[in-house]
């Protein structure tokens, strides 16, 4: 099965757009400025994030809607 290659460095830069930093104390982390425990690791050399525990059952908690479905409209 095909897969749709993976823009790491461009998703990197959005998340900084967005407020994220990258850690003061973990030079291969990228943190979120409310919460230092959700954070995605960057390993430099297979080009590869991965998300911290935190985070990780962060995300569990959301529910995916259709766009028809949700609330926000526009």
């Amino acid at each position: 099965m095909p897969t749709t290659p993976f823009d790491t460095h461009g998703f990197i830069q959005s998340i900084l757009d967005k407020g994220w930093q990258w850690s003061e104390n973990h030079a291969n982390r990228i943190v979120y400025p409310g919460n230092h425990e959700f954070y995605l690791r960057y390993d430099e050399k297979a080009d590869r994030l991965t998300v911290s525990p935190d985070l990780d059952a962060h995300l569990e908690l959301i529910i995916p809607t259709p766009a028809s479905k949700g609330r926000f409209r526009g």
